[in-house]
């Protein structure tokens, strides 16, 4: 989180700050659970985020990212202004990119485990990965 642009920072905060809005009490949480399955949701609740472990940060945001109609209905009901930002478009897009990001990120922390790994494989998959960010962000800036 040291070296992201502060418009992605400020994103990632108020996200972090919608799960532990829902996640903090009890009661907001099962009557979260209890939405999610009466709308049918492949998930019934958030990921709490812990600043401890960076891998958490991406699979709450994914996660977020799923459930966001329902955690959007639930805001509704509890949070008018939290619920104003679910509902803004190019928030939800800047979310969906970091939470991309950081999903890729997960992907290649996972597959630098493992003991047959060799320092040759390591080094080829951060260069890819590497060379796919030049790629997104050179297609990025033809739109």
């Amino acid at each position: 989180m040291k070296n992201i642009p502060p418009c992605l920072k400020n994103v990632v905060d108020e996200a972090i700050k919608i799960v532990n809005f829902i996640k903090s009490r009890p009661l907001k949480s099962r009557l979260f659970k209890i939405l999610c399955n009466d709308l049918g949701s492949i998930h019934s609740t958030l990921i709490f985020h812990t600043e401890i472990r960076w891998l958490s940060r991406g699979k709450v945001l994914t996660r977020l990212m799923v459930l966001r109609a329902e955690v959007s209905s639930f805001l509704m009901d509890h949070n008018v202004t939290l619920a104003e930002t679910m509902n803004d478009m190019t928030w939800l897009s800047q979310l969906s990119y970091v939470a991309d990001i950081f999903n890729k990120m997960n992907e290649l922390s996972l597959s630098l485990d493992g003991r047959t790994l060799t320092i040759f494989d390591a080094s080829s998959r951060v260069c890819a990965l590497k060379r796919k960010i030049d790629y997104w962000s050179e297609c990025i800036s033809k739109r």
